[in-house]
């Protein structure tokens, strides 16, 4: 299977870089990261910037159990300082966490396609789903910036990548043409939530996998529904515009294809 991005085969968005979080303190903090779920492959590997192999070192491979740093949220996480002069960003540090199991160890020289971890949901991470909080920073201690370029996505919830018939999938905000949509609903109360979950069951997206409820709030909640049938996103679209949430702005759509 070919890479994209951080992952083998095909790689979800399920939360994006550069918005303050529905799943913290009320959407007050920043996610300074981009949450991606490996679809094909649950190891986490070393990204490429741009479509260019790059390099680099393993500084940090560990988890943090004093709460006091606020690094604990991570669970297992690697951290790779880049070799220098490889990209023409400020990046020089990618951090990998939410590990289920690391694959490196500190001093370990690493290169892109290197397997670092397998996805888990260790720390403090949203949704109770097994990914992989992917973020770049300049410095070690500094705030996340953009990491779309080694992320090799966009910054968009939705599945990209390739599958293993050869066929590849997409985000855009218009029709494709093809067959599928990814969702997302929120922040809605426990009524409006319960009526997705109905819904859900209905259209058996649970136990497809298909659909994910994420904690806002301690009676709020987002609701990710995707990658789906055009007919199962309109079944959606008809709750939301019934519900008024299409006029709330609590509804998003984008396309697969």
């Amino acid at each position: 299977m070919k890479q994209t991005g951080i992952f083998k085969g095909r790689a979800e968005v399920r939360y994006n870089y550069g918005r303050f979080g529905w799943t913290r303190n009320y959407g007050k903090t920043w996610h300074g990261g981009i949450d991606i779920v490996g679809l094909d492959s649950d190891k986490i590997r070393m990204p490429y910037y741009d479509g260019k192999k790059i390099t680099g070192r393993v500084v940090r491979a560990r988890i943090v159990m004093n709460r006091a740093d606020k690094t604990w949220e991570w669970g297992w996480y690697v951290c790779v300082q880049l070799d220098a002069g490889q990209t023409p960003d400020t990046v020089n540090f990618l951090y990998f966490c939410h590990c289920a199991k690391l694959l490196v160890f500190v001093g370990q020289n690493v290169s892109s396609g290197d397997a670092l971890g397998i996805m888990g949901n260790t720390g403090n991470a949203a949704g109770g789903y097994k990914h992989c909080h992917f973020e770049a920073r300049a410095t070690a201690t500094g705030t996340g910036v953009d990491p779309t370029a080694y992320a090799g996505i966009d910054n968009a919830v939705g599945v990209y990548g390739t599958v293993d018939d050869g066929k590849t999938e997409q985000i855009s905000k218009t029709p494709t043409g093809k067959t599928m949509q990814c969702l997302m609903i929120g922040p809605l109360d426990t009524q409006g939530m319960n009526k997705c979950d109905t819904l859900a069951v209905k259209l058996r997206l649970i136990s497809a996998s298909r659909y994910y409820v994420l904690p806002v709030g301690t009676e709020t909640y987002c609701v990710c529904v995707g990658a789906v049938s055009n007919g199962d996103a309109v079944s959606f679209y008809q709750l939301a515009e019934a519900e008024g949430w299409t006029k709330d702005n609590k509804y998003m759509a984008r396309y697969v294809g």
